[in-house]
């Protein structure tokens, strides 16, 4: 019997269009049952094209009562009332800073349905007052509580976030409407805004004491996202299929998965979330691609990171406190916060009190980032560095170390620094970082082991590299300590034979001065 094919829902954002179009729909309806029964006004940070619409949308059919929706889903056993409430459901991602007036216009828009809707008569222009009356009304016209549900809240300022006069008129606009949730208290039953920033030194939710922010609450970690054992319960023909294109096992197509897609954690406790946009691509289509990060990477992230002058290895393996996770600052230098928020960096591990070790989640993440950073700091093309790259890869896969070493050095030559300023050396340290994580098809920095930190590890088709970097020392010393820190044993396993490579930067020559390896 010929297999129903499956319907993946890849930028199906309604929950009602997706199961009554028989979409594919992984159950979280457990947990949003918890969570509109334990809490009244509530914040989920995660970042773009995690589900966080889908799930605002799933809330709303089940504030709007449509139980139907829900057969065969957890909801359908654990709600036993449907009791059916007002919703207001707004969403600012239409907004674009190119349209000085856009974000007055959408809030206008939708209001002005909800006063239709409820037959409240606008007696002035001010926003927050009309919002104010939509709320009383809505809740005197059913004789429910009202429900608000707000989709990135944040997107309006994270796109004016380098025109601080308009983003401080929406700051001050948001926060007008925003405060009427906490006043108006008594008239609502659930709220609950989602977005990648909470602003909270923007004070853009100071009037709004009352909201719990559960980004960080172990609860509701897999709320968006796609974990281990929901891969192998909802996917299991698409695991098949993609075996089959790959032609492997369907472990070996999990494993696939795993290493491009895996390895969020939203919380010290999370499981491994996997991306649900990327995964879901990778199904429809067949195929491992870059879909996540393809489908949109913001400029103004990567400049940031190079404006800062950090010193990269460190920024994409760093322990911060918990507070840095929930909150951000859009003119600190150090975007730490700002990756960890966007998805460009997650939790790898925690250290009491309320420490988190942050890196970079998989291989997509990896290696698009670090196309994205190549093209900015060597004003460059990325098919011109892409030729370098892949060159240099198919040099050390032939394990010809000599003249793949020759070559990062002429392409290192031809890197312009006037810019770079007082950060001359620094900026060629980042440099060499960068490419060496482009050549290598999985390249992991500062690779922990029992013993320390490799400050590179390629693991290439027929050899794995560790590369111990040092400036302005010798090969030597470098290979030395690969040597006295036993990095190597922990590959004893791996059939490839395994490089040890130390290599020396001058800061005096701003490029690669000698290396060896063994």
């Amino acid at each position: 019997m010929e297999k129903i094919p499956v319907r993946y829902p890849i930028g199906i954002q309604s929950f009602e269009k997706l199961r009554e179009l028989s979409y594919l729909y992984v159950d979280k309806t457990e947990l949003i049952y918890n969570l509109v029964h334990s809490s009244n006004c509530v914040f989920l940070s995660r970042p773009r094209r995690f589900g966080k619409s889908l799930l605002l949308s799933t809330i709303q059919a089940y504030f709007e009562g449509k139980r139907e929706l829900f057969r065969g889903l957890a909801m359908e056993r654990l709600e036993t009332e449907w009791p059916v409430h007002p919703v207001l459901m707004l969403s600012l991602a239409t907004y674009r800073a190119d349209n000085r007036g856009n974000l007055e216009d959408i809030l206008d828009v939708q209001f002005s349905e909800w006063e239709k809707l409820y037959d409240v008569r606008p007696e002035t222009a001010d926003l927050s007052m009309r919002f104010r009356k939509i709320i009383m009304a809505a809740y005197e016209r059913t004789g429910q509580p009202v429900v608000i549900l707000v989709d990135e809240y944040d997107h309006p300022l994270i796109e004016t976030m380098h025109d601080e006069e308009r983003l401080e008129a929406h700051r001050l606009l948001l926060k007008s409407v925003y405060v009427n949730i906490k006043d108006l208290d008594r008239y609502i039953r659930f709220t609950m805004l989602t977005g990648v920033n909470r602003f909270s030194k923007m004070t853009i939710f100071s009037g709004l004491n009352n909201l719990q922010d559960i980004s960080l609450n172990y609860r509701y970690a897999p709320i968006c996202g796609i974990t281990e054992s929901e891969l192998r319960d909802n996917f299991r023909q698409g695991i098949e299929e993609l075996a089959r294109m790959r032609r492997t096992d369907p472990e070996g197509a999990v494993a696939l998965l795993k290493t491009n897609y895996d390895g969020y954690h939203f919380t010290a406790e999370c499981p491994d979330i996997y991306n649900p946009f990327s995964v879901l691509c990778a199904f429809s289509e067949g195929r491992i691609g870059a879909y996540w990060f393809q489908s949109g990477t913001p400029e103004f992230l990567v400049r940031h990171i190079r404006a800062g002058n950090n010193f990269l290895p460190d920024m994409f393996d760093e322990t911060v406190e918990e507070r840095t996770l929930s909150s951000n600052d859009l003119f600190k230098a150090k975007p730490t916060a700002l990756l960890y928020q966007t998805g460009y960096l997650t939790i790898k591990g925690y250290e009491e009190p309320e420490r988190y070790r942050l890196g970079i989640p998989n291989l997509e993440v990896r290696k698009g980032l670090f196309e994205d950073l190549a093209s900015i700091y060597f004003e460059k093309d990325y098919e011109a560095i892409y030729n370098y790259v892949y060159d240099v890869r198919k040099l050390l896969e032939e394990r010809r170390v000599d003249e793949a070493m020759e070559r990062l050095r002429t392409f290192m030559a031809g890197i312009p620094y006037e810019f770079a300023e007082n950060a001359v050396e620094l900026h060629y340290e980042n440099n060499l970082f960068i490419i060496f994580v482009l050549v290598g098809v999985d390249a992991r920095p500062k690779w922990h082991t029992s013993q320390g930190r490799i400050d590179l590890l390629l693991r290439m088709r027929n050899y794995i590299y560790v590369i111990e970097l040092k400036r302005d020392g010798t090969p030597e010393e470098a290979l030395e300590q690969i040597r006295e820190k036993d990095y190597s044993r922990q590959f004893m396993g791996d059939p490839r034979p395994v490089v040890e490579l130390g290599v020396t930067f001058s800061t005096k020559t701003r490029n690669i001065t000698a290396w060896k390896f063994g």
